[in-house]
Formats: structure tokens, C-alpha cells, sequence
């Protein structure tokens, strides 16, 4: 009972501060009492489908009286570090303290280049609104491009490479498989006389 009034307590003391949004990556960090979780490149790496640096494009937002408003940014992929993605995604972000804005100030970073870490949005959707992809997490790895050190460019280069060369042992490890299974299994006797 009293660690769950000290997590409140903590809880509330951190939201009141200005601009301050929770974020927590897993039910682990939120039971454990953690204002904020912080990940790592490797870790949003495998938990992402896609993984790309793009361009922004445009951004079509959508005000609400109610408080749900949202924007839907489109991007151009200029890099895939992982996942079969298409040449542009639709990004989708509730405009509130967890949202991941393609933004500079007030007005979208047309032409901004950003790294993103992505994942299928599929549940928690305005109506009418599918086909959009949303950030792994909001206060994780995802940023503008310029923001991504040199040694986090590598990485990056190194786990695609990783990915590509172990995907591309299994492929050919199954055609392997594969076609030692149909080769046809031709006999043939020793020529008689040869020594």
C-alpha cells in the first residue's frame, strides 16, 4: 500500500512540471515506479517492424473540441535499416504530451530528414483513419537526422547488415534444403577397365 502511494505521489509530482510527459516503455518500468524509461538503438531496433531515415513530406492536421486532436505526416524513405517498407509512409501521432511531432516550432519540418522507428498503428485509431504507421516510442531512439551521433549512424549500419546477412542465410539455407530435396538421384555404374 505505501509503495503505490509513493509511485502517486511521484507520479503527479513530475506531470505537474511543465511540458513533462510519462513515458514508460513496459509494465516493468510503470510498476517500478519509473518517471521515464529510456531505451536503447539495439532494443527499438528488434522491437520495430520498420526502421528508416526519411523526409517529411506533409503534415495533414486534424484539430478536435474534445481534446483528440492528431496529425498525419507523410514521409518519403530515403534509408531502410529494416523491415520491407514502401517508399512513403503515412506517420500517425495524437497531438497531446505523448506524440512524436515532425515539427520545428510551430509549423511541420517540411523537408526535415528524421530517423523512425516504426511499428503498424493499429488500435486507439480515429475513425476512418487505417494504413498509418506510428512511432515505436514517443521518448525513445526516433529523431530529427542531424540529432543522430556518428557511433549511433554505425550502429544502425551494423544491425541492418546483421539483419541482411542472417536473413540471407536462412533464405539460401532453405533453397539449400529445398532443392537438395528435388535433385533428382541419378546412378551410375563405374566404367568397367578404368583403373
Amino acid at each position: 500500500m505505501c509503495w503505490r502511494l509513493v509511485i502517486a505521489i511521484g507520479l503527479a509530482v513530475h506531470a505537474s512540471s511543465p511540458a513533462a510527459a510519462l513515458c514508460f516503455y513496459n509494465k516493468k518500468d510503470f510498476y517500478a515506479g519509473k518517471a521515464r524509461s529510456y531505451t536503447t538503438i539495439p532494443q527499438e531496433f528488434r522491437d520495430s517492424r520498420w526502421v528508416v531515415k526519411a523526409k517529411l513530406l506533409s503534415a495533414d492536421n486534424h484539430s478536435s473540441d474534445d481534446g483528440k486532436s492528431w496529425t498525419i505526416y507523410t514521409v518519403r524513405v530515403l534509408t531502410r535499416y529494416k523491415g520491407a517498407s514502401k517508399d512513403t509512409l503515412r506517420l500517425f501521432t495524437y497531438r497531446d504530451s505523448g506524440g512524436f511531432y515532425l515539427d520545428k516550432g510551430m509549423f511541420p519540418d517540411l523537408g526535415g530528414e528524421y530517423l523512425l522507428f516504426l511499428n503498424p498503428a493499429t488500435s486507439g485509431l480515429p475513425r476512418g483513419v487505417r494504413n498509418v504507421a506510428e512511432i515505436n516510442f514517443n521518448c525513445g531512439q526516433s529523431r530529427p537526422w542531424l540529432e543522430v551521433r556518428p557511433r549511433d549512424r554505425v550502429r544502425l549500419a551494423n544491425l541492418a547488415a546483421h539483419r541482411r546477412r542472417r536473413w540471407t542465410g536462412q533464405v539460401i539455407g532453405r533453397l539449400l534444403a529445398h532443392g537438395a530435396m528435388l535433385r533428382p538421384r541419378i546412378r551410375t555404374k563405374a566404367p568397367v577397365g578404368l583403373p
